[in-house]
Order: structure tokens, then C-alpha cells, then sequence
């Protein structure tokens, strides 16, 4: 019975799960690095997001394909597919500040935080199923 009650903690889904949030991490690290850069030169928070965020997309691309899916092949056709799921979920974050920030005056970082968590969950689920599937192909 113990056993059974972990096996969801061994299971496959679940640690590609926790490498995607270590990767995400690493993500967020060179996302929130380039943006507050960028509004620290009074860039605007839209703007500073699409780039960092687009930053973010490249670099957790290559991590996680070679180092959690583990899946080398299609790649110009994976990097496309996981470039546009991060992209929308770039759009999803992007209107989050434009409301939260620009039209409700909530604190900048906060809002970007939170859009990024709720994306960070967004991508991992679609990535799995579609962008990272072994096996099948990619039309």
C-alpha cells in the first residue's frame, strides 16, 4: 500500500514535471534578469516582457530538449512549436501587466510573477502533449 501511495512521486509525467519547473527556474532567472534591465532603463513593461520572456522561451528550449524530454529529432519543427506555445502564453503575461499594471496600478514584478506561474503551468502541459511527444509525428 506505501508503495503505491508514491508511486505518482516516480512516476515519468511527474519528474519531467519537476525538471520542467528546475528548467523554469533557470528560465525565470534569465527572463526577470533581462527584464528588470530593461525597465530599469525605463523601458516600457509590455515590451521588456515580450523580449525577456522571448529570451526565457529559447533558453528553456534546449533544456529541455536534451536534458528532460530528451527528444533530439524535428528539432526546427519542436523549437517552432514550443516557440509559439511560449509565445502565447507570452501574450497571456504581456495583457496581465497591460491590466494589472498599466490600468490598475498593481506592482509591476507581483503581476509578472503570478502571469508567469499561471503560463509556467499553461506550457508545461501543452509542451508534454504536443512539443515533446516521442513517437509520432509532428505535422
Amino acid at each position: 500500500m506505501k508503495k503505491e501511495k508514491f508511486a505518482v512521486l516516480h512516476s515519468t509525467s511527474f519528474i519531467q514535471l519537476i525538471k520542467y519547473v528546475l528548467i523554469g527556474v533557470l528560465g525565470l532567472v534569465v527572463d526577470f534578469g533581462i527584464y528588470t534591465l530593461l525597465t530599469h532603463f525605463k523601458m516600457n513593461v509590455e515590451l521588456a516582457n515580450i523580449i525577456s520572456s522571448t529570451c526565457g522561451i529559447i533558453n528553456n528550449f534546449f533544456w529541455n530538449s536534451y536534458t528532460n524530454f530528451k527528444v533530439h529529432d524535428r528539432m526546427l519543427l519542436r523549437f517552432i512549436s514550443y516557440f509559439l506555445v511560449g509565445q502565447i502564453t507570452t501574450v497571456f503575461t504581456t495583457v496581465s501587466l497591460f491590466i494589472f499594471v498599466i490600468r490598475l496600478h498593481f506592482p509591476h514584478l507581483i503581476v509578472k510573477v503570478i502571469a508567469t506561474f499561471v503560463a509556467t503551468l499553461i506550457q508545461f502541459v501543452i509542451n508534454k502533449l504536443i512539443t515533446f511527444r516521442k513517437g509520432k509525428k509532428i505535422n
